[in-house]
């Protein structure tokens, strides 16, 4: 108990450093936070394309609300969850595959920008001492839950079916759910 308070008030000290981080420590800001790609693909009876997502930056994440911060000594883990009421994801995408009958070649990297309203994002860490440091060990179990996603996508298509690039647009819009399971 008195572990999880002592997390939940280093967890609240720390958020004011979010956009500054400690260069001291050489620990970087995470406001905007840095996510240098994220790959899918989208399938659908009529769409079967890759999206390849590359430096990215997400703003908004600072004005997050902790729910809660615990660590458990005996699995060795630690969870939290947390409320971001607004952030926003801009950087460049490439987008390739099949609409319907169309083959769609990649086209140089165009920006995008994606609004998240509502987030809930929970995850557990299983943690590990390795040379005298804490670390998590392999990858967190994550879940993320939307309210709402706005995505925006600039040149689709090279700017050339305009008509398809609002279907396609419209289709990433009311999939949020494959958006966050990648």
């Amino acid at each position: 108990q008195d572990l999880n308070k002592c997390l939940r008030g280093l967890a609240d000290s720390f958020k004011p450093y979010m956009k500054t981080g400690f260069p001291e420590l050489g620990i970087p800001k995470a406001e905007p936070l840095f996510i240098d790609q994220i790959k899918f693909d989208l399938k659908n009876p009529l769409i079967d394309v890759n999206v390849d997502f590359t430096n990215n930056l997400v703003s908004g994440l600072s004005t997050h609300d902790l729910i809660y911060i615990r660590a458990d000594k005996e699995k060795k883990t630690i969870a939290m969850k947390i409320f971001v009421p607004e952030s926003v994801a801009k950087g460049l995408y490439v987008i390739e595959g099949k609409v319907a009958v169309l083959e769609l070649d990649a086209q140089p990297p165009a920006a995008y920008k994606t609004e998240f309203k509502d987030t809930t994002i929970e995850g557990v860490a299983q943690l590990k001492v390795e040379n005298g440091k804490l670390i998590i060990d392999g990858e967190p179990d994550i879940t993320i839950q939307l309210g709402g996603l706005n995505i925006k996508m600039e040149n689709l298509f090279g700017g050339k079916a305009d008509s398809l690039a609002k279907t396609v647009d419209k289709f990433l819009n009311q999939n949020t759910d494959k958006f966050i399971k990648d």
